[in-house]
């Protein structure tokens, strides 16, 4: 797909740089030939006028045609193409005139022209590397075919100046895109910053509303398990639970507030155990089995509830990336004082496009998702000063492996 449909600022800024590019074209052009074959023959005493034999006048009228022609194009909203349309054009007039000139006599090839300086120079300002690449190669299969032709050596001059100048745009160009990216880099940057405020404001807007039917929730759960005191299975998970809920608010608050975790040695077998514990029956129902190979001697220097709210968002991803059932393992390992914890599925696997895209604001590879419970877990590990990365392949499984640091 085109990009320039998609953005009008690309757009914008291709049609300056073509409007720019077709100027200073012409205003090249008829001077630099008018210069050539009039000036400066006139004051050394040569004849003037255009290469005998040539397309002569028709070279430059067949080059001023193309105008309207591109004029058109940009108004079409397809202002990038036109760039081609003039290489192509120059490339082959300007063939077209040296075989007119040259075939079939004894002459010696002697013809070059700015504008084959001007088109490699300018290609930076178009910011595209496939363009530079196009002329560069472009102009040296000329020069290098003319050569053989002609069997002239004074292409090898040509061919060393489209090589000095090209290193020089090739330079440019790739300055030009190192600052692109740095500044796109900074938008992003911004623009992630700005999702995080608005959710850090909607959480602390709905905090209240949350919280208030939660107590209520929790004290009507305490007085229900006293009344059943024989069922000592599922309240303390749903009391639990309830709280977990409640610790969720609170982590929303964190995308939007200084990191606020309290930070003690905790067990990750512990941990790693009670999460099991609230996600196996969602897991057996789907024929799915949880192998639990964590290192019983790790222990985490780590915030307890925003440890098990990470492995829940992990595993329950990983669950549900399993429609058929398989295995879900769940190692571990210490490597540089580092807890390393590997998380891997059996399931259907996440595309490139996508996975790069994990864990901004509100994107989400889920039906129902929003795209929250992947953030949230991201900058809960990054405020424990943690690293969190993704693999996939499709069809074959997602493996999750964060780092955290141990208690020492």
């Amino acid at each position: 797909m085109n990009p320039f449909k998609k953005n009008s600022a690309l757009v914008y800024e291709e049609v300056k740089a073509v409007k720019f590019f077709l100027w200073t074209f012409y205003i090249i052009l008829v001077p630099y030939d008018f210069t050539v074959y009039y000036i400066y023959p006139y004051f050394n005493n040569v004849k003037t006028g255009l290469p005998y034999g040539g397309l002569g006048f028709y070279f430059h009228l067949l080059l001023f045609a193309v105008l309207p022609f591109a004029i058109y194009i940009i108004k079409k909203g397809h202002p990038e193409i036109v760039k081609y349309i003039y290489f192509v054009a120059f490339i082959i007039l300007d063939t077209i005139n040296n075989m007119l000139i040259y075939w079939g006599t004894n002459r010696e090839f002697n013809s070059g022209h700015i504008l084959e300086v001007y088109f490699i120079l300018f290609s930076p300002m178009f910011v595209n590397k496939r363009f530079f690449w196009i002329i560069t190669l472009g102009f040296s299969i000329k020069y290098l075919t003319v050569g053989l032709i002609y069997q002239s050596a004074k292409v090898l001059f040509a061919l060393g100046l489209i090589l000095f100048i090209g290193i020089i745009a090739w330079i440019l160009l790739t300055r030009f895109q190192s600052y692109i990216n740095a500044i796109t880099l900074m938008y992003e940057d911004m623009r992630q910053k700005e999702k995080l405020a608005v959710i850090g404001q909607m959480a602390t807007a709905i905090a209240h509303e949350i919280k208030n039917p939660l107590s209520s929730l929790k004290g009507f759960t305490q007085l229900q398990q006293e009344k059943d005191k024989d069922d000592e299975q599922y309240y303390p998970i749903m009391l639990n639970e309830i709280d977990r809920i409640n610790a969720i608010v609170n982590d929303l608050l964190i995308l939007g507030k200084p990191n606020t975790a309290v930070k003690v040695a905790k067990k990750l077998l512990d941990i790693i155990d009670y999460v099991i514990s609230v996600v196996d029956p969602h897991a057996q129902r789907k024929d799915i089995h949880i192998q639990n190979e964590t290192d019983s001697s790790i222990m985490l220097l780590c915030d307890e509830n925003q440890m098990k709210q990470v492995f829940i968002n992990l595993i329950k991803n990983a669950i549900e990336a399993m429609p058929n059932g398989g295995n879900l393992t769940i190692d571990s390992r210490i490597k540089d004082d580092q807890a390393v914890i590997l998380i891997k599925d059996e399931g259907c696997g996440i595309p490139p496009e996508k996975l790069v895209k994990l864990g901004e604001p509100f994107y989400t590879t889920k039906q129902n998702g929003n795209g929250l419970g992947l953030m949230v877990t991201k900058k809960i590990i990054e405020e424990h000063e943690g690293t969190f990365a993704i693999e996939s392949q499709l069809k074959k499984g997602t493996h999750v492996t964060i780092s955290l640091p141990i208690a020492k």
